[in-house]
C-alpha cells in the first residue's frame, strides 16, 4: 500500500507500507503526477520505514516515469527527502536514482523528523514561511529563530 499524506500541502507525504502490486504501484505513479499539477511547487517526502523489499520492475518504472516526467518534477518540486533505514531500500532507491538522475535537490535520511527537517528548511530558503512553520510545528521541530532566517525573511524594523 502507498498512502498518500497531503494535509501540509505543499509538502507531499508519501509513505510506502507494506509490500504493494504492479496496479497499486501505477495508481501511485498517476497520483503522483496529479498531485505535482497542482499550482504550486511542493516538496515530497518519501517514506519506505515500513516498506517490504521494492521489486527491480518497480525501480525500472519509475526510473521511466522520472525521466518521461523530468520537466515536471523540475518546475513544480522543490526537493525530495527519501526517508530509508534498510539497506535493501536504500539500494533499491539508489538503483533509480542512477537509471534516472534526480532533477531536483533530495537526501537520504533515516527518520521522518530529519525529512521534515529538512523539508522545513527547504521551504524557508524558498521564502515560503507558513509552509516551513506548519511543518516544523506538525513534527514537533524546533522553531526557526529570527536571528537564524535569511536577511529577506527577517521582519522589518519600523
Amino acid at each position: 500500500m502507498i498512502l498518500f499524506e497531503d494535509t501540509l500541502w505543499p509538502l507531499l507525504h508519501l509513505k510506502f507500507v507494506g509490500e504493494h502490486t504492479p496496479a497499486q504501484y501505477e495508481e501511485y505513479l498517476t497520483r503522483l503526477e496529479k498531485s505535482l499539477r497542482r499550482p504550486e511547487p511542493c516538496l515530497v517526502i518519501i517514506d519506505t520505514n515500513v516498506a517490504q523489499s521494492v521489486p527491480l520492475s518497480h525501480c525500472r518504472r519509475q526510473a521511466e516515469w522520472c525521466r518521461e516526467h523530468e520537466a515536471l518534477v523540475r518546475e513544480k518540486v522543490l526537493g525530495v527527502a527519501f526517508v530509508v533505514n534498510s539497506t535493501l531500500a536504500r539500494l533499491s532507491l539508489n538503483v533509480v536514482v542512477q537509471l534516472a538522475p534526480m532533477p531536483v535537490p533530495y537526501t537520504f535520511v533515516s527518520h521522518a523528523r530529519a525529512a521534515a527537517e529538512w523539508a522545513a528548511e527547504r521551504f524557508s530558503d524558498r521564502g515560503l514561511l507558513q509552509p516551513s512553520v506548519r511543518v516544523r510545528q506538525h513534527f514537533g521541530l524546533r522553531p526557526v529563530t529570527v536571528a537564524a532566517a535569511a536577511p529577506w525573511q527577517r521582519p522589518v524594523p519600523g
